[in-house]
Parts: structure tokens; C-alpha cells; sequence
């Protein structure tokens, strides 16, 4: 039963794998496939999520999970889980992943036309352990060269954007004044009437 006295509804038959329950869970709560099942345990690259997702089981489970989402339970859930994303874009350093590696790069040409590459250090960033860890949510819009196929540019989720969204969240927004009605600046709001009729006596209109 809920907090508020309502019955709860009847919930499907139990699944014989824990992680697919924690990945109906998870799902319910609005994380992707891919997501939830890194959550969940599972492995993605095995196609885990897949097989969870094509799961009759899993979708009751995850219906069931749904029609719960007005609970205290299952909204301190949704909080969380949204806190959790927040703070991988507000705090995440995509760098942890990387090493410093010394790179030729293009610096000029010679009187022959041929390139001069010179040894820079550049980080070198490990995709793989990035796309494994929950990191991987916060990146996107890769583009690569379309000559040689390397990897030119990425784009990250807004930093400082989640991190008000974060502060908003907690209650750290400083107060905002607000007027009354139409009042901008918070001033006196004008107030007319008109005197009812005398008893017995007509109006117009």
C-alpha cells in the first residue's frame, strides 16, 4: 500500500534474473537502454540491453514500475537518478581518460610540397574505457576526419548549465522578487468598485 492508503497495483510474475529486474527498474526511472543496463550490471557490447529490452518480462516489470512513479519511492528515485546524470556533465573530466602522448602534426610544408611534422604532446584520449564507463552519456556529436578517419572533435554536455540546474534542484537559487498581479516592481496595485445599487433601484447594463 502507498503512503497516501492506495493499493498498490498487482505486480507481475518475479523475473529469475536480478539484473533484469534492476534493469526494469532502471528503465522505469527514464534511463535509456544502454544506460540502464550499465546500471543494472549488464554488459551493452554483449548486447545485454537488447536481449532485456526484447524481454516480454522486462517490459511488465517495467510497466509495473511506471504505474508506481506517483510514489514517495519512486520519485526519490527519479531525483536521484537525475541528480546522478547532472553531476556526471557538471563534474565529469572527460581527461581522467587520457595520456599524453607525443603526436606528429602538420607544421608547414617544404620547398617540394612535402609536409614538415613536428612532435607535439597531445592528450590522447581512450574512447573505450570512456564508452565503458557511465561517462559515455555525457558525450556526443563525434566528428572524424574524412580522410583519414581520425577523431577531430566531440562535443560535451553543458557543464555550468547542469550545474544550475543542480544548484535549482537543492534550493540555491538566490530569491527572486516578485510583484503581485502585473506589478513589476512590486508596488501598490490599483483597486476600483463600483457602489452596488440601492435596493429596488435598476441598472444599466
Amino acid at each position: 500500500m502507498e503512503s497516501n492508503g492506495i493499493l498498490n497495483p498487482e505486480p507481475p510474475k518475479p523475473l529469475r534474473s536480478r539484473g533484469a529486474m534492476a534493469y526494469a527498474f532502471e528503465r522505469s526511472c527514464g534511463l535509456p537502454p544502454a544506460a540502464a543496463c550499465r546500471a543494472a550490471g549488464g554488459k551493452v557490447e554483449n548486447g545485454q540491453a537488447t536481449k532485456w529490452e526484447a524481454s516480454r518480462g522486462v517490459q511488465a516489470w517495467i510497466a509495473h514500475y511506471r504505474r508506481l512513479g506517483h510514489t514517495d519511492e519512486m520519485l526519490a528515485a527519479k531525483r536521484a537518478r537525475i541528480e546522478q546524470r547532472l553531476e556526471l556533465a557538471a563534474y565529469g573530466d572527460i581527461l581522467d581518460f587520457a595520456t599524453i602522448e607525443e603526436m606528429p602534426i602538420i607544421v608547414g610544408f617544404d620547398d617540394e610540397g612535402e609536409p614538415i611534422r613536428k612532435l607535439v604532446k597531445q592528450p590522447v584520449i581512450d574512447w573505450a574505457k570512456v564508452k565503458a564507463s557511465p561517462y559515455s552519456a555525457i558525450v556526443s556529436g563525434f566528428e572524424f576526419d574524412k580522410d583519414t578517419g581520425q577523431l577531430k572533435s566531440f562535443k560535451r554536455d553543458d557543464a555550468l548549465g547542469a550545474s544550475a540546474q543542480l544548484r535549482d534542484m537543492h534550493g540555491f537559487s538566490a530569491p527572486k522578487k516578485l510583484g503581485i498581479g502585473n506589478q513589476q516592481d512590486g508596488g501598490a496595485i490599483e483597486v476600483s468598485w463600483k457602489q452596488p445599487p440601492a435596493e429596488g433601484q435598476q441598472t444599466n447594463g
